[in-house]
């Protein structure tokens, strides 16, 4: 038997969203702008980045079309809840100003053997 070959790019970027992460409370009380950020952050996700993603509030701004205040409250609603964390803080402290460094928490990191922690799925509100 012959195999057909599949037409188009091999790999063609997509964003997932799982079923079971929408199901979540993490998910459920995020509010629309936190939900769109996420999607903007998991978009830039390449596996030969070790699960690192770069995205300033200016870049923010401008894919989400959004002010700076509903970005900042996005991420920090994506950090509390545990979608996201921060790996390299961004300053104006090098040469070059750099964006803070974000690790995607429903991706294992570079080293072998890792796991997911998805902390977002064991987040609960604060009372």
């Amino acid at each position: 038997m012959s195999r057909r070959k599949r037409k188009g790019p091999p790999t063609e970027a997509h964003v997932r969203l799982y079923a079971h992460e929408t199901r979540c409370l993490a998910w459920k009380t995020l509010e629309p702008d936190a939900r769109a950020l996420l999607i903007e952050l998991r978009s830039l996700y390449q596996h030969s980045q070790a699960n690192i993603v770069f995205l300033s509030v200016r870049q923010a701004m401008a894919r989400l079309n959004i002010g700076q205040r509903r970005v900042q409250r996005a991420f920090e609603a994506l950090l509390t809840r545990g979608w996201i964390a921060v790996h390299e803080p961004g300053g104006f402290n090098r040469k070059t100003p750099h964006a803070t460094a974000y690790q995607l928490q429903n991706e294992p990191n570079a080293s072998p053997g890792a796991v997911a922690p998805k902390p977002y799925m064991r987040w609960q509100p604060s009372e």
